[in-house]
């Protein structure tokens, strides 16, 4: 379990951007004089939960026999710690750009377009921002402008629509201003009522092998699983499907190219290899 933990130590980073402002998902919108002004969508439109999938230190013995006896669920992991590295350490200044945005207040410019201006810390280093929202009928336009001092200014990092509610849009993240070429495209879906969403992560990176693989993650209300991760590697036209309670943490995963076969492979609340049912 040691190389699980190991593996799962860039997690901490996006867990940290968030306890340091001290907000995991906040409500819809800015804060002060926001009675007109576009509603931003929640935090988890941005960002892709991969709580469920962290362990605890068990000590050695522990530790060894738990690798022997998680199978199952420890692939699972390892196929969402994949994107979840390419997702912490590339999207660490445009998550903290946007979480920060919320303790913020939004002005209203003379052209219509509304702007929040804030300070923001990434990677311990200082940055600016100014999240610029446009309501155009049914929609809002949303775009990211963020500065670093004697480096970049005013780089467009990422850009997206939304309804006004917030309950669907997507967002396109540029790479970085060294390399300002289209990286990831999010879509998401939310319903607060019936307590669902989804948020899919898409590589849309020019002339790349992986152009069009994805991760898209789902709250449900299904059972006994009511959450699941598909994990799709265009290069290799390999597919990862992983369902889980949130619950209980027991779940499934299929992966042809890693079991041989279609079957679902489980494990227990104790995250142990079992038959499934």
């Amino acid at each position: 379990m040691d190389r699980f933990r190991k593996a799962f130590a860039p997690l901490l980073i996006v867990a940290l951007v968030f306890s340091s402002t001290g907000c995991q998902d906040p409500p819809p919108g800015g804060g002060g004089n926001t009675e007109e002004a576009p509603k931003i969508p929640p935090a988890s439109t941005f960002v892709i939960d991969f709580s469920d999938f962290e362990q605890e230190d068990e000590g050695p013995v522990l530790r060894t026999r738990g690798v022997l006896a998680r199978e199952n669920w420890g692939f699972a992991a390892t196929s969402a710690f994949i994107w979840n590295v390419i997702l912490t350490v590339n999207l660490a200044v445009p998550v903290a750009s946007f979480v920060e945005s919320f303790n913020n207040e939004p002005t209203l410019g003379p052209d219509g377009v509304w702007s929040w201006n804030y300070s923001f810390t990434a990677v311990g280093v200082l940055h600016s921002a100014e999240l610029q929202g446009q309501i155009n009928g049914a929609n809002i336009t949303w775009n990211m402008f963020i500065s670093k001092d004697g480096e970049f200014t005013d780089f467009n990092w990422f850009s997206g629509t939304s309804d006004l509610l917030g309950t669907q849009g997507s967002w396109t993240l540029n790479k970085d201003p060294d390399d300002p070429t289209p990286f990831i495209e999010i879509t998401y879906n939310r319903d607060e009522a019936a307590n669902t969403a989804d948020i899919r992560y898409t590589n849309v990176i020019p002339d790349s092998a992986d152009n069009g693989g994805f991760i898209f993650f789902a709250i449900t209300t299904d059972e006994p699983f009511d959450a699941n991760y598909q994990i799709f590697r265009k290069a290799a036209d390999e597919t990862t499907d992983i369902e889980w309670s949130r619950a209980t943490k027991d779940g499934r995963v299929m992966d042809e190219a890693r079991f041989g076969d279609t079957e679902y492979h489980c494990w227990d609340e104790a995250l142990v290899d079992m038959d499934c049912p």
